[in-house]
């Protein structure tokens, strides 16, 4: 049964029309929880039918797509109360040893498989059978519905800070702040994206003048400023299969901050870091290492913190990750600079300003996707990474301790590879998500992010070209790692 429509804006449609057999454009995480002391063999079971049976559904799980049609000649997001919570809710199991090469696998292929637009475009899988107690939660939903930051805070309000409390509130369920409810308020919309248009209009000329006046002032400085579509083309940047691969890497959150503090940059600048250094061995052992530096393109959220909304909201700058250089000391401070101008290009501008500048610098991009020719041409960057926030306090489900999160981001033609980071309880979470043919033998990418950080470790804490112990540095610290 569906009922209301709201009309797909232009962020949201930019996402549909992407989408394709060979480049699903979901976005989902993999949760990792340890079962309470002294659950019954059947909680599990018992727990995929409470969350089959929590059928309130709040925006934008309700949502199903209608295209454009004769009789409705705009594109519309319908409202369905009836979902089919046996399709959505599903409850799967590892094969033995229940390990992480095995949920790896199981993660690499549920990704790679297309949301269907007949139905609310998101699926919620728990997975038993983990060594260790443990079972896991994988969750996607389709981009044009959702960015990083949002989902995190989505996945927050449906967890609960206390092992105590064994109230069962479901993702989809989850109560969304009073302000941010749509219904009624179409007319508010309506005046608010007026009064945008209006802004941006006002704001596009400021943007190129800014533009042009960074653009040249960077171009002249002794370290110029990383503009889109002068990175090199490498493997990761051809057409792309439907296949995925993942693998992860997890860290103590404080291993890296005492690191970035010895470095003196940022918590960002150590995660491009240990991915540069990454890239570079990867590279390398393959023979395809470029001898011009890959470029990131780095996500910029534009929420405000107290922004509970779904939807998608990001700008993105560019990094010079100085993959052609073998120092680590030289490579960080290269990073570490290229961000600052980045940062420095943002400072001065509205949130207008900036997604006036996004869709001015990536524009080729986007035709370049709506011709079906985006991994031929020139890529606007080599590989995108992400660091989005996540929860600092330990989180539970039903008694269950959440003990890591992990990104698992979409890949694109053009952009074969993704590297994602989320933070969770003084731990941090490496995503890396591949292309399968684009991205052979992903895994090791993950297991060169781990000997990067001991590299940088090396370097900044004990002041030697290499670790401590060669190949281990602060192993013991390193944890649970799933590769597919």
């Amino acid at each position: 049964m569906f009922n209301q429509r709201k009309t797909a804006d232009l962020t949201e449609l930019s996402w549909l029309a992407m989408e394709s057999r060979d480049r699903p454009m979901h976005v989902a995480t993999l949760m990792i929880f340890s079962r309470p002391e002294g659950a019954s063999p059947d909680y599990l079971s018992k727990l995929i039918e409470q969350l089959r049976d929590s059928t309130e559904i709040v925006a934008p799980f309700n949502r199903v797509y209608s295209p454009p049609s004769l009789l409705s000649p705009t594109p519309n997001w319908m409202t369905t109360y009836d979902p089919d919570m046996e399709y959505h809710v599903r409850h799967l199991a590892l094969p033995d040893p229940g390990g992480e090469k095995e949920l790896g696998i199981l993660i690499a292929r549920l990704h790679s498989n297309k949301l269907d637009f007949k139905r609310p475009l998101w699926e919620y899988h728990l997975i038993e059978g983990l060594t260790g107690d443990r079972f896991a939660v994988y969750f996607k939903m389709h981009h044009s519905l959702v960015d990083g930051v949002a989902g995190i805070r989505m996945l927050q309000r449906s967890l609960s800070r206390s092992a105590k409390d064994r109230r069962l509130t479901a993702l989809w369920s989850a109560p969304v702040p009073a302000e941010l409810l749509e219904a009624g308020q179409s007319k508010k919309r309506i005046r608010r994206a007026l009064e945008g248009a209006r802004r941006s209009l006002v704001s596009f000329n400021r943007v190129a003048k800014q533009l042009s006046l960074t653009v040249r002032a960077g171009l002249d400085a002794d370290d110029p400023l990383v503009m889109p579509y002068q990175a090199e083309k490498t493997i990761f940047n051809g057409r792309i299969g439907s296949q995925r691969r993942f693998a992860t890497q997890q860290y103590d959150i404080d291993r890296l901050k005492r690191l970035a503090t010895a470095a003196n940059c940022t918590l960002n600048d150590i995660v491009l870091a240990i991915s540069a250094g990454a890239l570079r061995r990867f590279l390398k052992d393959g023979n395809s290492l470029p001898g011009q530096p890959l470029i990131a393109g780095i996500p910029v959220s534009l929420r405000s913190a107290d922004d509970e909304s779904a939807g998608s909201a990001v700008s993105y700058i560019m990094a010079n990750l100085a993959t052609h250089v073998a120092d680590p000391v030289r490579r960080v401070r290269i990073i570490c600079a290229s961000t600052q101008r980045a940062k420095q290009l943002m400072k001065n501008l509205s949130r207008e300003e900036i997604e006036n500048f996004t869709a001015l610098i990536l524009s080729p991009s986007l035709v370049a996707s709506m011709v079906n020719v985006d991994g031929h041409s020139r890529p606007a960057f080599n590989v995108n990474i992400s660091n989005v926030p996540g929860p600092q306090d330990p989180l539970y489900m039903q008694g269950s301790r959440l003990e890591a999160m992990f990104p698992v981001s979409g890949v694109t033609h053009g952009q074969a590879l993704n590297i994602t980071c989320y933070s969770c309880a003084g731990t941090f979470g490496f995503g890396f998500a591949g292309c399968r043919d684009s991205v052979p033998r992903l895994q090791r990418l993950a297991v060169n992010a781990g000997e990067a950080l001991d590299e940088l470790e090396a370097a900044f804490l004990y002041g030697t070209a290499e670790p401590p112990v060669k190949g281990g540095g602060d192993t013991k610290r390193r944890k649970m790692r799933v590769v597919s």
